[in-house]
């Protein structure tokens, strides 16, 4: 078959739709251009890289990360975005967004501009997607990690000059709806392609929903930096809950929620609208101590990052753990919890014509897996950039 350079085969391959038994996929030009049982591939002279006794899945796309081993999203460095990438792609992650923190406009726009540079090809590991600005147009009630001194009021005009600055690279923004000018700003952003989360945000039920019709998808890691559900006014969360087209984001590390408020998220929105994310900071892949986040001193004691006030700060998860987890913590099956780490955000985020499952047509991104879902290779675009022997 001419459309072939190389075939990887498989124990088992999830797409996530569906499972595989022994199959192969078929890569070309970095696209995968065959998927099914070796014996209807036909005549094949290329490459082949066994993974027989391994696991294929697609590979895992983090649209909320903030650093991870000792680099930041906002140390705005070429340096950083690399480490960053390089240690994600050992946790299976093949795409991500950068994400920044409430800061000086000016750092924001030095972040936008590294990971605009940082975006075409540049980095070693897990491709960047995009960035995801996680403020600063929030509520100094939710503010929660956010540095509160630096919260701002959006205007139209400051958004477009960010937008024009970053020249295709802000693919989302998180914002509190209810600040003067949040529903005009969404309305803006969703003119401008931009998706939208509801974030750190103090908002009424109504409020939400202004700003869901206007155009908001996302649950910014629904429940925390949130106004509290009440059965009388059920706030941001029942409105995220109760929307059919939002994506509701979590972050399962058995700290941030308890499994009961997991389980319900799933029910609510079920397999297709829920999304596994890691919050991760540079703590992550590194031991407990003292590092920083945007500006501010985080303390790290048995893998929890927490301010010096006792609030929680991101996560250390990687999104490998948070697919295992979300399968202990409720019982459901494997290739469910892949979909929320590849395809939803995939969705999510617009690019699930190219990304997300394993579908002919789409990048060769795969995560290979052992029996027991760690990590044993990541693929990107059909090339090998991580496995665990090496």
């Amino acid at each position: 078959m001419n459309n072939i350079e190389k075939i990887l085969k498989f124990k088992t391959i999830i797409t996530p739709f569906s499972t595989i038994p022994n199959g192969v996929i078929g890569v070309h030009e970095g696209k995968i251009s065959f998927i099914g049982k070796e014996e209807k591939l036909g005549e094949y002279h290329g490459e082949t890289v066994d993974f027989s006794d391994k696991i294929a899945a697609p590979g895992y796309i983090d649209i909320h990360i903030h650093g991870a081993n000792k680099a930041d999203t906002m140390d705005a460095n070429l340096k950083s975005l690399d480490t960053i990438s390089s240690f994600i792609a050992t946790k299976g992650v093949t795409g991500f967004y950068p994400t920044t923190m409430t800061a000086p406009l000016e750092d924001i726009y030095k972040a936008i501009d590294a990971v605009k540079k940082a975006a075409d090809g540049k980095v070693h590991g897990a491709r960047i997607l995009g960035i995801h600005l996680e403020g600063p147009y929030f509520s100094k009630e939710k503010a929660g990690a956010q540095e509160a001194d630096y919260l701002r009021i959006p205007k139209i005009d400051e958004l477009r000059d960010l937008l024009n600055f970053g020249e295709g690279i802000i693919k989302r923004v998180s914002i509190a709806p209810e600040i003067p000018g949040g529903l005009e700003a969404i309305k803006f952003l969703r003119e401008n392609n931009v998706v939208v989360a509801l974030g750190h945000t103090n908002a009424t039920f109504d409020i939400a929903m202004e700003g869901i019709n206007l155009g908001a998808t996302i649950g910014n890691h629904t429940y925390n930096g949130m106004r509290n559900f009440h059965h009388r006014e059920p706030g941001v969360l029942g409105a995220v809950l109760t929307s059919n087209n939002v994506f509701a984001e979590m972050i399962v590390d058995g700290i941030h929620l308890h499994s009961a408020a997991v389980d319900l998220v799933v029910r609510c929105k079920g397999f297709d609208h829920t999304i596994l994310i890691t919050d991760s900071i540079m703590a992550t892949g590194l031991a407990d101590g003292e590092y920083i986040l945007g500006k501010a001193k985080i303390i790290v004691k048995n893998g929890i990052s927490r301010r010096e006030s006792g609030v929680l700060a991101g996560s250390t998860l990687t999104l490998d753990k948070a697919v295992r987890n979300i399968i202990k913590f409720l019982d459901i099956p494997v290739n469910r919890a892949i979909q929320m780490a590849s395809y939803n955000p995939a969705r999510a985020l617009h690019i699930e014509d190219k990304k997300g499952s394993l579908e002919i047509g789409k990048d060769a991104d795969i995560v290979v897996l052992n029996e027991d879902l760690t990590v044993y290779a990541t693929i990107i675009g059909g090339d090998i950039v991580y496995t665990a022997e090496s």
